[in-house]
């Protein structure tokens, strides 16, 4: 299955095109429903999204925040939401070294009993995206080669579930507390 938008990371911006506006729209909505999860939406320019990003974790090597992406994955299941595209090309660093999602075009919210991004779409229950059609779904362990597992060499073992990543750096909107 072919690609539905177009993506370019910058060091500073990331732009990603789609075909509609309302497909820009759909994802838009995830960027403001986890602001504490996404980096920055700056605009919705037709069927552009333009977002404050920093480099991601495929173009930062030496940059492999594991327990923080794990944290951040359990506050968004906690919410119900499965992203379903994690990889390395979409982590991006906060201001604080954080890791953030972009790419939210296949989350799904969606209760289930395990994490889709921490534990994949058989033990969790939720489906893979069907952009994803033949392709190896994209979770941390997956056997792809940009999978957390296989590109920092490192399984998500489940930790406790509890504040969302960085709480008590933020205030309650979720910005970066002083």
């Amino acid at each position: 299955m072919g690609r539905r938008a177009a993506v370019t990371v910058g060091r500073s911006h990331t732009v990603k095109r789609y075909g509609s506006p309302a497909a820009a729209a759909a994802e838009a909505c995830w960027y403001q429903r986890l602001p504490w999860a996404a980096p920055r939406l700056l605009d919705v320019d037709g069927a552009a999204l333009v977002l404050q990003t920093r480099p991601t974790a495929r173009a930062l090597p030496w940059w492999q925040p594991a327990e923080a992406l794990r944290e951040l994955l359990q506050a968004v299941h906690a919410e119900g939401v499965h992203h379903r595209d994690v990889h390395v090309g979409n982590i991006v660093q906060a201001e604080d070294g954080a890791p953030l999602l972009i790419d939210w075009e296949t989350a799904l919210a969606r209760p289930a009993p395990l994490s889709y991004d921490l534990h994949g779409p058989d033990a969790s229950g939720v489906p893979v995206p069907a952009i994803h059609g033949g392709m190896t779904p994209q979770w941390w362990g997956s056997p792809q080669k940009s999978s957390i597992r296989m590109r920092w060499r490192t399984d998500a073992v489940p930790t406790e579930m509890g504040e969302r990543p960085g709480d008590r750096h933020r205030d309650p909107q979720g910005r970066p507390a002083v």
